[in-house]
């Protein structure tokens, strides 16, 4: 941690030590990940289970909600057995709303200085 926010202000130094100090001190790294589809055979993910944007994007619910109604849609017009065409067409409706959201939460991870890694 010192290394990760040294020279990162005048007030780092002093909560650098508080951390080291403090009894109840939490750190947790957080991640994203990108996958090049969200479903295999008749599972699809939705959510933040196949396109978490980033906690520090705040559109983990909304990407959600547009999602299900997007998938249930295309299931709904597919019909029976036509998951695979319904699974195609909310992946190609959904990925570039996604894929913005995405490129924001490694924006907002940068402006409050961690290191957003691309893929």
């Amino acid at each position: 941690m010192r290394a990760a926010f040294a020279g990162r202000g005048r007030q780092v130094p002093r909560l650098l030590d508080a951390m080291a100090g403090a009894e109840d001190f939490h750190f947790s790294s957080t991640g994203q990940v990108q996958l090049d589809r969200w479903s295999r055979g008749r599972v699809a993910l939705l959510g933040d289970a196949g396109y978490c944007a980033a906690p520090t994007a705040g559109m983990g619910t909304s990407q959600a909600l547009l999602g299900a109604r997007s998938l249930a849609r295309h299931l709904s017009a597919a019909g029976d057995g036509g998951h695979r065409a319904a699974f195609a067409a909310y992946g190609a409706e959904l990925r570039p709303y996604v894929a913005e959201n995405q490129a924001r939460g490694r924006e907002a991870v940068a402006m409050f200085g961690g290191a957003a890694a691309e893929g």
